[in-house]
């Protein structure tokens, strides 16, 4: 089974490209609010800030514009555009089918040192959240990486490669670490994060495939759901 896994999102072995990482940033910039709807993205603003030239800046731009997110004007930049609460409900759909069958998948066929991670995935940030951690940008950190940790290990164990490259594609234009400015207003909302990520596991130990299905799926939805509330609310405000 180990000879068959396919890491299907960046890990410290393979990280993400240079240009990769910037539509990943820039991504989770838009999708939070940090960078508005109708802002400009300059070339040379934005190679300064990250310390890179602008060939990768440009790469990034082109990506986000093929998604959908930004609109390139010549010898102006980049428009932003966004991805609508429609948008991000379809996405979430199409993420919920597919990881929603991962998990299902995980549920028969991970491998004990992947069961180790996902179940140990979330332990740094449940104590930081049970400690009354209220250094926000420490606790974004530890939750993106458990929430990097704890999906990537279930899409390498569900033993479907193909899978795993589909719901890498998808994630690409809604990405998996997009939604801690969302649950980030609550602890009651971190709190029922958390949960749903407890339930997968649970399903998953207990190899239930259809649970484990049923849990994922809305996980996803639901997060969809409050990226989508969200977006909207910043729409009309």
């Amino acid at each position: 089974m180990e000879d068959e896994q396919v890491l299907v999102e960046p890990t410290a072995d393979e990280p993400l490209s240079l240009s990769d990482s910037l539509v990943a940033e820039l991504q989770r910039r838009i999708l939070g609010g940090q960078i508005a709807v109708g802002s400009w993205l300059r070339h040379e603003a934005l190679a300064e800030e990250f310390g890179v030239s602008r060939t990768p800046v440009r790469e990034a731009l082109r990506v986000l514009q093929a998604q959908g997110i930004v609109t390139i004007v010549k010898n102006r930049g980049a428009l932003v555009d966004g991805l609508s609460g429609r948008d991000i409900r379809e996405l979430g759909e199409v993420r919920a089918e597919l990881e929603g069958l991962a998990a299902a998948l995980a549920a028969e066929n991970m491998p004990d040192d992947l069961l180790v991670v996902v179940n140990t995935a979330w332990d740094a940030f449940e104590s930081a959240l049970d400690a009354g951690d209220t250094d926000r940008a420490a606790l974004e950190g530890t939750w993106r990486e458990a929430n990097r940790r704890f999906h990537s290990a279930i899409l390498n164990g569900c033993g479907n490669r193909q899978l795993g490259i589909t719901i890498t594609e998808v994630s690409r234009r809604l990405p998996t670490n997009s939604s801690f400015a969302i649950y980030a207003r609550s602890s009651r909302l971190l709190r029922e994060n958390l949960e749903q990520h407890h339930d997968i596991v649970r399903a998953i130990e207990a190899h239930d495939a259809r649970k484990a299905r049923a849990a994922m799926s809305w996980h996803i939805r639901s997060t969809a759901e409050h990226l989508a509330r969200w977006v909207e609310d910043q729409d009309r405000g």
